[in-house]
C-alpha cells in the first residue's frame, strides 16, 4: 500500500500516538482517553448551566412524549409525534427526563461526555488505520470551537450520539474487513473472517441512523477507506456495505419526508434549482474549511447568501472545489491516497447534502457549524497527521518543543471553546450574540421579540418585530407575531392589520385566520370573526383550535347547541385540548346536562390536575347535584392552586352558607369583595351571612353597598329595610 503522503505516513498505532504526546509505551490508553474526556468537560464548563435554547422546548421541555410510557411508544412508532423522527435520540431524552426532569445540567453533562467519547473513538479509529497523530486528532476534535454548537445546544445530542455510534460502527467494520492494524482479521473455526464484527457494525450503524440520519455517508466513507487501505477492494468487503446503503437510503427518505411535511421545509425559500444547489454546495465547502482552519466569528446563524446563477463569480466556488478534489486525485500517488479520501469525506459530509434536499434551517442560512460536526473528524485527522509529519521532518516530533506546540494549540482551541460556550447561556444572550455577528438576521430579531413578549415586555418586543420586518417585509410569521403583540396590548385595529398582511403573504396561514377572527370578536364583530374561523377550517377542517374559537364566538351569539357541536369537533380532533374540554363542561352545565358536564370537567382534570377553573366548574356541577361536601373539596382545590380566584371564593362562600358554616362563609365573601369591591352579589351574600349571624350593623353596611351597586333592585331595598327595622327593634328592646 502506498503511504507516502502526509495523510498516509505510517504510525505504529495507539502506542506511537501516546509516545508523540510524551506518554510512555507502558501506560495504557486509558490515561489518554480520560485526559481527553476531562479536558472536554473542563473547557465546556460554561455550557453546563445553559438554559433551554431555540427548539430545545419542542425537543425536551414542552415535549409531552417524554413524560409517559405511551409517549415512548409514540417516539418509535408514530412519525410526527416528535419534531423529527430521531427515535433513539428522543429515547435518550425520555430517559434523561425521568432521571432529572427539566434540570438542564444533566442534559448538558450527557452531551459533553458523548462528545468526549466521540473524540476518543476518533483517536482509536485513526490509530487503527495507522494515521500519524491520531491522538492529537482526537484531542483537536474534542476542543475545537466549531463543535460548540453541537455540544452546548441540548437538541444536538443527536449529533454527539450519532457520531459516537457511527465511529463505533466504523471501528467494527475495520475489524471485519481486516484494515489497518487488523490486517489479519479474526477467524472463526472454519477459517472465515468472523462475522460478529460485521453484525456489530450493522447494528451500530442502524442505531446511529435512528439517532440522526446525517451519518448516512458512512458506507461511502468506509468504501473510500477500503480503497485507500487496500490495493484491491474485495467483492466481499464491497458487498458487505450494501445493507448499510439500504439502511441509509430508507432512513434518509423518511427524514426528508418529515422535514418537508412536518417540520415545514417547503415554500419558495426551499425551491432551489440544481444550478443554485451546485453554487451553494461549492461555496459551503470553502466556508466550512475556512471556519475549521480559522475559527473566527463563529455564530449560531450565519448570513444567508444571495444565490444568483447569473453572477459569474459565484461559479468560482464549485470550480475551485472540483479543482481541489480533482487535483488531489491526480496527485494521489505523490501526496497519498489518504489526503484525497480525507477531503472527499469532508465534502460528502458538509456540502453534498444540498444537492439532494434543502433542510428546514436553510430557510435562514445555507451553512451551520453543527453541519460539519462529522466532517471535521476526517479533516482534523489529516491536519494532525500533517503536523506530526512536519514536526518529525524538522526534528521536533517526540521532544519537549513538539509537545509544547501541540499542547499550546490545544489550549488555544480550548480557550476559544470556553469563550464560545458563553453564547449558549440563555436565549436572550444567544440572540444578541447572533445580531452582533449577523446584524441582518431577521430571525434573531423575531426570536428576541418572542422572548421579550413572553416576559411581558411588549413595547420592546414590538420594536424587535418591526426591525425583523424591515429586513424581511414578506415574512408572514413576522406580521403574525407583531399582530399577536398588538393584540396583547389591546391595540385590536393594529393587530387586525398585521394578521391581514400575514394572510396576504401566506393565504393558508391557519393560525392567522384564527387570531384575526378572535380580534374581530373582541371588537364585537361576531359575524366577521366567525367568517375567519370558517376560512381556517376550509384550509384545515381538522384544526381543533379553529373549532374551539368558532364555538366561543357562537356562544357569544347565544347559539349554545352550535357552540357545543364545535367544542365536540375540536375534541374529536384533539382530545387533549383542555380549554375546549372545560368550556364544553360549562356549556353542558348551562343546559342542565349536569352529569355530562361533570364528566368533561373530570376529563379536563385528568389532562391537567392543576387546572383551577376546572376544579371550580366541577364544584359547581357537584353543588347542583346536591353533593355539597364534594363541591366544597373542589372549590378548596381550586383556591389552593389559584388563591385569588374570585369565582371559587364566591362559590365556596355559598356552599358554606348553605351548610350553616357562617364564619367560614363570611371569610370567603370578604375575600371576594377585597379582590373586587364592586362584586354586588358577594356584598349581598355577605350581608345575608352577617344577618344570620346576628351581626346586624355589618349586615346593614353590606346591604347598603349592594343597593349602591344595584339601586333598582327592589328585593335589595326590602332586605335593607328589614335589617334596619330589626336593628331599631333590638335597640329599642335590648
Amino acid at each position: 500500500m502506498n503511504r507516502e503522503g502526509a495523510g498516509d505516513v505510517p504510525d505504529s498505532g495507539t502506542a506511537a500516538s501516546l509516545t508523540s504526546f510524551g506518554l510512555s509505551r507502558d501506560r495504557s490508553g486509558t490515561l489518554a482517553a480520560l485526559a481527553i474526556i476531562a479536558a472536554t468537560l473542563f473547557f465546556y464548563v460554561p455550557s453546563l448551566q445553559g438554559d433551554f435554547l431555540w427548539d430545545d422546548d419542542t425537543y425536551i421541555s414542552t415535549n409531552d412524549s417524554l413524560k409517559t410510557w405511551q409517549g415512548l411508544w409514540q417516539i418509535w412508532f408514530v412519525p410526527g409525534a416528535t419534531e423529527q423522527y430521531y427515535p433513539l435520540t428522543f429515547t435518550v431524552f425520555w430517559l434523561e427526563y425521568h432521571l432529572w426532569g427539566l434540570t438542564t445540567v444533566g442534559y448538558h453533562v450527557v452531551t459533553v461526555l458523548l462528545h468526549g467519547i466521540a473524540a476518543v473513538l476518533l483517536w482509536q479509529v485513526l490509530a487503527s488505520l495507522r494515521v500519524r497523530g491520531a491522538l492529537l486528532a482526537g484531542a483537536l476534535f474534542a476542543l475545537h470551537p466549531v463543535n460548540v454548537m453541537s455540544v452546548a445546544w441540548m437538541t444536538e445530542l443527536k449529533n454527539t450520539l450519532s457520531g459516537c455510534l457511527a465511529l463505533g460502527s466504523g471501528w467494527a467494520y475495520l475489524r471485519f474487513a481486516g484494515l489497518g492494524v487488523y490486517e489479519r482479521p479474526d477467524r472463526d473455526r472454519a477459517g472465515k473472517p468472523a462475522r460478529g464484527w460485521y453484525v456489530l457494525a450493522l447494528v451500530l450503524f442502524a442505531l446511529a441512523m435512528l439517532a440522526k440520519p446525517t451519518v448516512s455517508f458512512l458506507p461511502a466513507t468506509l468504501f473510500l477507506v477500503l480503497w485507500w487501505q487496500k490495493k484491491r477492494v474485495a467483492a466481499r468487503d464491497a458487498l458487505g456495505l450494501i445493507p448499510m446503503v439500504g439502511i441509509a437510503i430508507g432512513m434518509s427518505l423518511l427524514t426528508i419526508y418529515i422535514e418537508q411535511h412536518s417540520v415545514g421545509a417547503s415554500g419558495p425559500e426551499f425551491k432551489l434549482g440544481f444550478i443554485e444547489r451546485v453554487l451553494v454546495s461549492g461555496r459551503s465547502f470553502w466556508f466550512y474549511l475556512g471556519k475549521l482552519l480559522f475559527p473566527y466569528d463563529l455564530t449560531f446563524i450565519y448570513p444567508r447568501w444571495h444565490i444568483d446563477a447569473g453572477a459569474w463569480w459565484q461559479y468560482l466556488y464549485p470550480l475551485a472545489t472540483v479543482g481541489l478534489l480533482g487535483g488531489l486525485w491526480l496527485a494521489r500517488d505523490r501526496v497519498g491516497k489518504g489526503v484525497w479520501v480525507a477531503f472527499m469525506h469532508y465534502y460528502m459530509t458538509t456540502s453534498m447534502l444540498i444537492l439532494i434536499v434543502v433542510l428546514f434551517m436553510m430557510r435562514y442560512s445555507f451553512v451551520s457549524d453543527h453541519w460539519q460536526y462529522l466532517g471535521a473528524m476526517g479533516m482534523l485527522g489529516l491536519f494532525a497527521a500533517g503536523l506530526t509529519a512536519g514536526l518529525d521532518r524538522i526534528g521536533l516530533e517526540g521532544n519537549g518543543w513538539g509537545l509544547g506546540l501541540k499542547l499550546g494549540l490545544l489550549a488555544g482551541l480550548g480557550l476559544l471553546t470556553w469563550q464560545q460556550c458563553g453564547m449558549y447561556s440563555d436565549n436572550e444572550t444567544l440572540y444578541h450574540a447572533i445580531l452582533e455577528r449577523n446584524p441582518t438576521c431577521g430571525l434573531a430579531y423575531t426570536n428576541l421579540g418572542k422572548y421579550l413578549q413572553q416576559k411581558g415586555q411588549l413595547d420592546e418586543a414590538i420594536s424587535y418585530f418591526e426591525k425583523a420586518l424591515k429586513i424581511n417585509p414578506d415574512d408572514a410569521e413576522g406580521h403574525f407575531n407583531l399582530g399577536l403583540t398588538f393584540f396583547q396590548k389591546g391595540r385590536m385595529d393594529d393587530a387586525i392589520v398585521q394578521y391581514q398582511k400575514a394572510l396576504e403573504i401566506h393565504p393558508d396561514f391557519v393560525l392567522a385566520y384564527v387570531n384575526l377572527g378572535w380580534a374581530l370578536v373582541q371588537k364585537g364583530q361576531l359575524e366577521q370573526g366567525i367568517a375567519q374561523y370558517q376560512k381556517a377550517l376550509k384550509v384545515n377542517p381538522l384544526y381543533a383550535v379553529a373549532h374551539y374559537y368558532m364555538g366561543m364566538a357562537l356562544g357569544q351569539k347565544g347559539q349554545v347547541d352550535e357552540m357545543i357541536a364545535q367544542f365536540r369537533d375540536a375534541l374529536e380532533n384533539n382530545p387533549n385540548l383542555i380549554e375546549a374540554r372545560y368550556n364544553l363542561g360549562l356549556a353542558l352545565f348551562q343546559k342542565g346536562q349536569v352529569d355530562e358536564a361533570i364528566e368533561q370537567f373530570q376529563m379536563a382534570l385528568e389532562i391537567n390536575p392543576y387546572f383551577a377553573e376546572a376544579h371550580n366548574g366541577l364544584g359547581l356541577a357537584l353543588y347542583q347535584k346536591g353533593q355539597v361536601s364534594e363541591a366544597i373539596d373542589q372549590y378548596q382545590m381550586a383556591l389552593k392552586i389559584a388563591p385569588d380566584m374570585i369565582e371559587a371564593h364566591y362559590n365556596l362562600g355559598n356552599a358554606r352558607l348553605q351548610t350553616g358554616q357562617l364564619t367560614e362563609a363570611i371569610a370567603e365573601f370578604q375575600a371576594v369583595v377585597k379582590i373586587n369591591p364592586n362584586y354586588a352579589e358577594a356584598h349581598n351574600n355577605l350581608a345575608v351571612a352577617f344577618f344570620q349571624s346576628g351581626r346586624l350593623t355589618e349586615a346593614i353596611a353590606q346591604f347598603k353597598e349592594f343597593v349602591r351597586l344595584n339601586p333598582h333592585d327592589v328585593n335589595a331595598q326590602n332586605n335593607l329595610a328589614k335589617a334596619q327595622a330589626l336593628a331599631r327593634e333590638k335597640a329599642a328592646h335590648p
